[in-house]
C-alpha cells in the first residue's frame, strides 16, 4: 500500500483512514484508489472492526479526482486501473456497492476541510458525516462539464437533504459551509477542528453499542429499502429477524437485559 498518501489504524474496534496527501488537498490518483480498496476490503472481513471512519489530513478532506491524471487515455487508464484492481477480492454483499456503502458496519467521515467532487461522493457514501468548522462541500461536477463520478450523490443526495435541494446543490456546483451543510441535514454536527476525530470516535462507539449482526442487518434493510418494493423488504425484514433471534447474540441480548447488565456480544 502506498502508506505515505492513505494511512491506516484499528484502536478500540474503530478503524481510521486517513487520506495523506495534504500538499495537493488529498487529490485521489489512481494508486491512491487501488490502495483504499483494499483497505476497505480489510475493514469488511476484519471482524475485530467494528465501525469506520474516514478523514483527510492538512486543509481538505478530498479535493477530488486529481485533475492532473484526466489528460490520459481515459480507456488505457482504466484498463490499468482494473487490471491492478484485480488482486483486490472484495466480499460479496447485498448492499450499493460503493465504496463506502459496502461496508457492512457504521461508517463516519470526519470531514475537517473541503470535501468537493470526490470527496463529496465518498462523504455521502458514509452513513454518518461529521463536519469541522472548517469543511465544505460542493458537488462541483457541472462546473468541469461532468456528472458525479460515482454515482452516490444523484442517488443517496435526495435522501438526505431532500430532492429540490440535491438538485440545486448539484445543477449549481455551489460549494456550502459545514453550518449550512447541518442546517440542510447533510451532517449530523459541527465541531471545532480541533474536536473533529475525538467527536467522530464518540459517535462510532454509540454506533457500536447494539449487536454486529444487528447493526449488519440493519444497514442492509435501511439501504434496500431504497429500491426493493415493499413486499421483498417485508420478506428481508421476516428472514433477518427470524435468523437473528435464534443467534448467540440475540440470547446474549435477552441474558443481559434481564440481568441488568451490558451485553457481552460475539458476532454469532
Amino acid at each position: 500500500m502506498t502508506e505515505q498518501r492513505i494511512l491506516y489504524s484499528k484502536e478500540d474496534s474503530i478503524a481510521t483512514i486517513t487520506l495523506n496527501r495534504p500538499d495537493r488537498l488529498n487529490a485521489v490518483t489512481d494508486d491512491m484508489l487501488v490502495d483504499l480498496t483494499k483497505m476497505v476490503a480489510e475493514v469488511i472481513r476484519d471482524d475485530e472492526v467494528r465501525a469506520m471512519i474516514i478523514t483527510g489530513n492538512g486543509r481538505a478532506f478530498c479535493s477530488g479526482t486529481d485533475v492532473s491524471a484526466l489528460g490520459r487515455d481515459e480507456q488505457e487508464a482504466g484498463a490499468e486501473r482494473q487490471r491492478r484492481m484485480q488482486g483486490v477480492s472484495m466480499p460479496e454483499t447485498p448492499l450499493p456497492k460503493w465504496t463506502f456503502t459496502r461496508i457492512p458496519k457504521p461508517t463516519i467521515a470526519a470531514v475537517n476541510g473541503a470535501a468537493v467532487g470526490m470527496g463529496a461522493e465518498w462523504a455521502i457514501q458514509c452513513d454518518v458525516r461529521i463536519a469541522s468548522e472548517n469543511a465544505r462541500f460542493g458537488w462541483v461536477f457541472s462546473l468541469r462539464g461532468l456528472t458525479p463520478d460515482t454515482g452516490a450523490g444523484p442517488y443517496l443526495l435526495p435522501y438526505v437533504v431532500g430532492l429540490s435541494r440535491a438538485l440545486e446543490l448539484m445543477y449549481s456546483g455551489k460549494i456550502i459551509d459545514a453550518h449550512e451543510a447541518e442546517r440542510i441535514g447533510l451532517v449530523s454536527k459541527v465541531v471545532p477542528a480541533d474536536e473533529l476525530l475525538s467527536a467522530a470516535r464518540e459517535m462510532a462507539t454509540k454506533l457500536i453499542r447494539g449487536a454486529p449482526l444487528s447493526v449488519k442487518g440493519i444497514k442492509e434493510l435501511t439501504y434496500g429499502s431504497l429500491e426493493w418494493a415493499p413486499g421483498i423488504h417485508q420478506a428481508e425484514t421476516g428472514e433477518r429477524f427470524r435468523r437473528l433471534s435464534l443467534s448467540e447474540d440475540c440470547q446474549e441480548g435477552i441474558r443481559a437485559f434481564v440481568e441488568k447488565r451490558p451485553p457481552i456480544w460475539k458476532g454469532r
